[in-house]
């Protein structure tokens, strides 16, 4: 059955991602009822002005939190604003590049299933799953949030956003429906892990993080990740694809 859905992205500065990705949610939404709604941070990229003029986007704003991460919290504000029940959060440098992407996930949610997604594996020690769905893809049930689905980082715990989710679902005996994260090869610029693609949704990961927090992506990539060797041949690469034209 096709269901109604709610597409829900965070954006700061993340224009040529955040375009791309409402261009090929039109592109791949079929004929389905969907709302896009996209929670600004303060971008000051072009993105809020390029956004206003698209009729089929709600724009909501979200103060950036100088405290935290508040990335959560913002995309719980845009879920908590949803018009449907199924809803897919997407993050900015994300985008769907196959036609089944909600098909196998949102379609496939039902009152046992609440999730579905990505695979991300890990080995926090608040997590005994060591696994969860992985945020820049999760498809799941608007009445879940503030229950089993929280978007946030809560504090004092070693779990990463969307990470709770997982484990409460999971401990509560409710079904996930998990796709493996596989590297990207139509999109290699170069790194052996990333670009990726799950349940036909590409994601280019630190593709909007690293000109915000660069010298942190450079740690945890031990330098495999920077502008020149990773951003810009990324963007390059998809405009010739896509025969992009921004």
């Amino acid at each position: 059955m096709t269901k109604a859905v709610s597409i829900v992205t965070v954006s700061y500065d993340t224009f040529f991602f955040l375009r791309l990705l409402v261009d090929k949610v039109r592109e791949l939404i079929g004929s389905r009822s969907y709302e896009l709604i996209i929670i600004d941070r303060g971008s000051r990229d072009g993105t809020r002005e390029w956004l206003r003029a698209q009729p089929d986007v709600r724009v909501l704003t979200a103060k950036p939190n100088r405290r935290g991460h508040g990335h959560g919290e913002a995309a719980e504000l845009g879920v908590a604003n949803a018009r449907y029940e199924h809803v897919v959060l997407l993050d900015s440098d994300a985008h769907p590049i196959d036609r089944m992407w909600l098909t196998l996930t949102v379609d496939r949610l039902d009152n046992h299933h609440r999730l579905a997604g990505g695979v991300f594996r890990g080995m926090h020690k608040a997590n005994p799953h060591h696994w969860y769905i992985h945020p820049h893809f999760m498809a799941f049930h608007k009445t879940d949030l503030g229950n089993e689905i929280t978007l946030r980082k809560m504090p004092g715990q070693d779990l990463d956003t969307g990470e709770l989710a997982t484990i409460r679902l999971l401990d509560a005996g409710l079904g996930i429906l998990g796709y493996p994260i596989e590297f990207c090869a139509a999109f290699d610029v170069g790194h052996p892990h990333f670009p990726t693609l799950t349940a036909g949704v590409f994601h280019a990961w630190y593709g909007t993080r690293l000109r915000k927090d660069t010298r942190t992506v450079q740690t945890e990539t031990n330098g495999a990740v920077t502008d020149a060797n990773y951003l810009a041949p990324l963007q390059k690469r998809l405009r010739q694809v896509y025969a992009l034209d921004y």
